[in-house]
């Protein structure tokens, strides 16, 4: 058994149906396992954003949401998935990113999933992670294509 939650599974299947595997590349490289993305996902979602048929809307979207999830692992696993594809992934994702008025706004975020003392360090990680993307990001965006680790 691979250590993934029933709700990590049903949202792999949800976009497995919906024909989505960019979707669920995102979905299974920011699984609630408390280990790093898995390298195939890594490299199957650099490898979309360098063909002009993928949705990279779609791929950030998602991305988007899976920042929005409740709890600190998923959402940290959804940041380094959006730096590590902001590094090597294809110029079209940047330049999505940049279209966007806002990127991460995670400087009050509390996972959500107990009280815990480990999750409340962990949580307090997720806003200066964010804050390094935004970083990068910003020199990205103003005609650089160096993107701050």
């Amino acid at each position: 058994m691979s250590g993934q939650t029933l709700t990590d599974r049903i949202a792999a299947a949800q976009y497995t149906l919906t024909g989505s595997e960019v979707a669920r590349a995102v979905c299974k490289a920011s699984t609630h396992e408390q280990t790093a993305p898995k390298k195939k996902h890594l490299e199957y979602l650099i490898q979309a954003t360098q063909e002009t048929t993928v949705n990279v809307p779609l791929m950030a979207d998602t991305l988007m949401e899976r920042v929005s999830n409740a709890s600190w692992v998923v959402v940290f696993k959804a940041l380094i998935t959006t730096h590590h594809l902001m590094v090597n992934g294809n110029e079209r994702f940047l330049q999505f990113l940049a279209s966007r008025n806002t990127l991460f706004n995670l400087s009050n975020f509390l996972d959500k999933t107990g009280s815990h003392a480990p999750l409340i360090a962990c949580s307090r990680s997720i806003k200066p992670i964010s804050m390094v993307i935004n970083t990068g990001f910003t020199i990205c965006c103003h005609g650089h294509l160096v993107v701050s680790s």
